[in-house]
């Protein structure tokens, strides 16, 4: 896919003016499955390459982007597709200018019998998040396209069954970071029961591979699963699973035995009131994301890593809208996957913490404003190990946007 370096950002707050008025005077029509929007939105930023206090380089950026997007129901099946791109503009840092795009697509169908699913793809760019991946300094922009499957038996039944698969190949565009290029390929299989009301129990095997195709690592990774959910019929729901794992590295040449797993609590005691709690903990290679079915793009340098995380969603008004979230994360770190090429063995650990909070207005139906600042910080021991794979760093960011969709 190829989309345009260059917006007009003047043209462009022009057509959202424009919109605006047009969304204006048909607010009362027929909702269309498809819809066209524009965006613009001014983020400042701290720590651009999220580097040590004082290293750090701040910046404003500009994105200006465009929205499309379809929800279209054809008979038992339903298709999605968005596409959203940004055009960011940095006022000092030029050269990381860069168009940021993500496709994605979805078709869920469901047969006359008891046969459902569904199968996505995805196509995303940008710069990466990860601090080590920014650290160089240079516009090192990430590309993932993914494909994923799933399919269910027993959709009203006791008991179910369900099997998946999913694709992903993430690529970096500067050099000296391509060795973390990593192709995944994952199966999945499992049985679901539902022994009362409010209660249902799985069991299921996972299987991925994770290529790196630049260092000739490989690692093939086995997950024996057990979940369960709990619905108790009040505001609270809550989830759980463990997972017993095995992983194998091709280039040292060693297993590893650990357990992963997840724990959840939804609570919405009104209608305008959610928050979620959650707590993780997975290694990074060939980790299955359970609401999507996708596979997570793997950070090479992350073995395991331990995540705890609050959110809270509150609708305050019918035209404005909050959320606040909360986050601890402590990672162990080791470049094993992508020694060689005078890359030595190293290993580290580090802790982040993050607090935000955003605030969105709905000026119109289809026409939203709205505000958020968000604050990182990253703390590694004295004793960690090597400066290479992560570094002390604290960042804030505020981000004010404007949108209007044309339905």
């Amino acid at each position: 896919m190829t989309l345009p370096q260059q917006f007009s950002v003047r043209p462009l707050a022009l057509t959202l003016a424009g919109l605006a008025c047009l969304v204006a005077g048909s607010v009362r029509a027929e909702t269309s499955p498809y819809y066209l929007g524009v965006s613009q939105r001014f983020t400042h930023n701290s720590n651009v390459f999220l580097n040590t206090d004082a290293l750090a380089k701040s910046d404003t950026i500009s994105s200006t982007g465009v929205r499309l997007g379809l929800d279209q129901p054809i008979s038992r099946q339903r298709l999605t597709a968005t596409l959203s791109a940004n055009a960011n503009r940095y006022s000092k840092l030029s050269t990381l200018n860069n168009t940021d795009y993500a496709l994605d697509t979805r078709l869920d169908w469901e047969t006359v019998e008891r046969l459902s699913g569904n199968v996505a793809l995805s196509s995303r760019q940008s710069l990466p998040t990860d601090a080590a991946a920014l650290s160089s300094g240079l516009r090192n922009l990430l590309t993932v396209h993914s494909a994923s499957a799933q399919a269910t038996l027993g959709l009203v039944t006791m008991w179910s069954f369900d099997a998946g698969a999913a694709l992903s190949r993430a690529r970096y565009s500067e050099t000296t970071y391509a060795r973390n290029n990593v192709n995944q390929a994952s199966l999945n299989a499992g049985v679901r029961v539902t022994p009362a009301s409010g209660l249902t129990l799985r069991t299921g095997l996972r299987h991925a591979n994770v290529d790196y195709p630049n260092t000739g690592n490989e690692v093939r990774r086995n997950d024996l699963d057990f979940s369960a959910i709990i619905n108790p019929g009040g505001a609270s729901v809550f989830n759980g699973r463990v997972s017993l794992t095995k992983e194998h590295q091709s280039l040292a040449d060693r297993s590893t035995n650990s357990w992963t797993g997840a724990l959840g609590w939804n609570w919405k005691p009104t209608g305008k009131l959610s928050t979620s709690l959650n707590l993780t903990r997975d290694a990074s290679n060939g980790a299955y994301d359970f609401t999507t079915g996708a596979i997570n793009v793997a950070a090479s340098n992350s073995a395991i890593t331990t995540t705890l995380g609050l959110t809270t969603q509150w609708e305050v008004t019918s035209k404005v809208a909050m959320t606040g979230s909360l986050s601890h994360a402590r990672r162990s770190l080791d470049n094993s996957l992508t020694i060689g090429n005078g890359v030595l063995p190293s290993s580290a650990s580090d802790r982040t913490s993050s607090l935000g909070l955003n605030v969105q207005y709905a000026v119109l139906r289809n026409v939203d404003v709205g505000c958020g600042v968000h604050w990182s910080e990253r703390s590694v021991p004295s004793m960690s190990g090597s400066s290479t794979l992560t570094v002390p760093y604290s960042v804030t960011t505020y981000t004010c946007f404007g949108q209007a969709l044309l339905r």
